[in-house]
């Protein structure tokens, strides 16, 4: 390598680093909004001079312990604050002008990718989404059955493991709780160790039982790594950085990655490229709905005598024209004739048509649940 050519490499590690650099801040700038939602939520003021001494405090330390100059970081901070300051006092005027509220439940904590989807939704101007970021899925329940909250966020399905069970049986178990809306996430899982943490040390794998599912091709190439299942990603993530081990990993996202400040060491190890999951927002409310545009009905459905009842349905909707969009076999006990169906259809709940059908296929059936009918979405939100 010439002198030229180093001094290009040098200067593209420059231009990385500072890449790097705009892309924390733009996550400092996501995390500051959602900590204005918490006090806006709680009724705190805008600006904590305690917390802001306790920042430069633990700036200063740190500057110390990495060998810059204190000075220079201290400089620097006090402009990121202050922008933090004007965005919070910006947002907070603009919510309390014309703003509905609601206080939204997912599962958390920051770096999760439902964390990362209610950031995307939460960017919504009609309505100010306040976080109420909860560790399990039952938490989340109880959090909206008791009015703590007024929508609850949910992973519901992903194209390589399918229908996630936990949520399956939430909303078949629990009355009055509808799909309200839907999101489609594109998602690339990445695997996590800490600094000076070297890949063949590695003996133990934390996340989301999910991850694990959708990453069981990578997985199976290390037969001696054990794998530790975590409430979502980013407990693995944030349990990989309290415990600052060089022989353990974490499944996760690049956002989670970066806030705990974990270094990447193999990308996007989902067993397909194409890695979608898509979210639901539910509520004890029924929302109204346009039934002028595409929309979709959820249903749960459990057939008598399913081998041919299963098809006489079918058939009442294909005479109609209404289309199935999936129909997924969930729960079939073994020497039973009956069977528990999901089933999504492109229709409008209170159509003519479809009640017509709801009528007739019920001699078919043990119960039907409708779960909701919402607008079908299309546009699909990437979290690489």
């Amino acid at each position: 390598m010439d002198k030229k050519q180093k001094l290009t490499f040098l200067r593209n590690k420059i231009d990385y680093i500072d890449y790097k650099i705009i892309k924390l801040l733009s996550s400092r700038e996501s995390v500051s909004i959602n900590i204005l939602k918490n006090k806006i939520h709680n009724q705190f003021d805008v600006r904590d001079k305690n917390r802001e001494m306790e920042i430069f405090y633990n700036l200063h330390q740190f500057s110390k312990k990495n060998k810059i100059n204190p000075i220079f970081i201290k400089k620097i901070f006090k402009i990121i604050v202050e922008n933090s300051v004007i965005i919070q006092k910006n947002y907070k005027n603009e919510i309390l002008k014309n703003k509905k509220k609601s206080l939204c439940a997912y599962l958390g904590p920051i770096g999760s990718y439902s964390s990362a989807i209610f950031n995307s939704i939460s960017e919504n101007k009609k309505q100010f989404l306040i976080p109420d970021e909860h560790y399990t899925f039952d938490s989340i329940i109880k959090s909206l059955e008791n009015n703590n909250c007024d929508i609850a966020l949910l992973p519901i399905e992903n194209r390589i493991s399918g229908i996630i069970p936990e949520v399956y049986d939430i909303l078949k178990k629990h009355k009055n709780i509808y799909i309200i809306k839907e999101f489609y996430a594109k998602i690339q899982h990445h695997l996590f160790a800490n600094k000076n943490c070297f890949f063949y040390k590695i003996n133990q794998v934390y996340s989301h039982i999910q991850p694990f599912k959708q990453c069981s091709l990578f997985i199976k190439k290390f037969p001696e790594w054990n794998k530790k299942y975590f409430n979502s990603t980013s407990a693995g993530m944030k349990q990989l950085a309290l415990e600052n081990q060089q022989t353990s990993a974490a499944i996760g996202n690049s956002i989670g990655g970066s806030y705990y400040n974990l270094k990447k060491i193999a990308i996007n190890i989902s067993n397909i490229n194409n890695n979608i999951t898509r979210f639901i927002l539910i509520s004890k409310k029924i929302k109204k709905i346009n039934e002028n545009i595409s929309n979709k009905i959820t249903i749960i459905i459990k057939i008598i005598n399913y081998k041919i009842n299963k098809y006489k349905i079918l058939k009442k909707f294909k005479r109609r024209k209404i289309k199935i969009i999936k129909m997924i076999l969930v729960n079939k006990i073994f020497n039973t004739i009956e069977a528990t169906y999901f089933i999504e259809i492109k229709s409008y709940l209170h159509s003519e048509i479809f009640q017509e059908i709801l009528s007739e296929i019920k001699k078919y059936t043990k119960y039907i649940k409708i779960l909701g009918c919402y607008p079908i979405e299309k546009n699909i939100t990437k979290l690489y």
